[in-house]
């Protein structure tokens, strides 16, 4: 005997008004996603825009298809001018020579000195230009940079401090009197706090100028190795003098 069973267990197919109302909202739910990623580009590519604004200028392409020439002559013009300023440290000493023949330990440090300002701004420079790369610098008068240059100036008097001492206690070391010392100390404050403040502003300058960025590293070893001298012969004989006239605690001076 066979059961036949009035229900129909298979799965109903939908209304016509159903399979409408299905096709509509599939519809719009990919109109929405569409929509967001529309926005999502939108918003990617404004980000992008605003990166090659930011950047233009920093850094000059590294292979624009002129071979090994192509960069030379931009190169060369920076460096020459560059060794024509390094020329006044010699006019500078010249015109400092009592000084150096009355205490010969101040030049006996001067490549000390000097080297020590343009390695503390050649720091800064680079940390300042890698942050205008990676667009957490701008070269603006926004919060965030005035923060940045701000903590930078703190940091100049810091390793002004740390370097001080270690400075003084290489003059020392090396055979050098107490009063050769401090003026030797207070120079080579001045130098470093100097260096680093120069060297954290000249790249964000020669970025606002539309100059590559990137000759701030060696702009700066130059603009301090003049400045270092500078620093140098007048600090020096300030301390010098100080010394001697009794302004300040006798010292044996060397």
């Amino acid at each position: 005997m066979t059961f036949t069973n009035s229900l129909d267990w298979r799965t109903p197919k939908p209304q016509p008004r159903i399979r409408a109302a299905i096709s509509m909202t599939t519809t719009r739910e990919l109109l929405r996603q569409v929509s967001v990623e529309n926005e999502e580009l939108r918003q990617r590519i404004y980000e992008l825009e605003e990166a090659v604004e930011r950047t233009s200028g920093l850094c000059e392409v590294l292979d624009d298809g002129g071979g090994w020439t192509s960069s030379l002559q931009t190169r060369a013009s920076w460096l020459l001018g560059l060794l024509v300023c390094q020329s006044f440290s010699s006019f500078i000493l010249a015109d400092n020579e009592q000084l150096l023949v009355a205490h010969p330990t101040v030049i006996y440090f001067m490549t000390m000195l000097v080297g020590a300002g343009g390695n503390a701004g050649n720091q800064a420079a680079v940390r300042i230009i890698r942050g205008l790369a990676t667009g957490e610098v701008a070269p603006d008068n926004s919060p965030r940079t005035r923060g940045l240059v701000s903590a930078e100036l703190a940091r100049a008097v810091a390793l002004g401090m740390i370097l001080v001492l270690a400075g003084f206690v290489r003059v020392i070391a090396f055979g050098g009197g107490l009063g050769d010392g401090l003026a030797i100390s207070a120079s080579l404050f001045i130098i470093v706090s100097t260096s680093v403040i120069l060297g954290t502003l000249l790249p964000l300058l020669l970025q606002s100028l539309r100059i590559d960025a990137a000759h701030a590293s060696t702009t700066i070893q130059v603009i301090m190795d003049v400045m270092g001298v500078l620093i140098t012969c007048t600090v020096a004989p300030i301390v010098f003098a100080a010394l001697s006239s009794g302004s300040v605690a006798p010292l044996a001076l060397g």
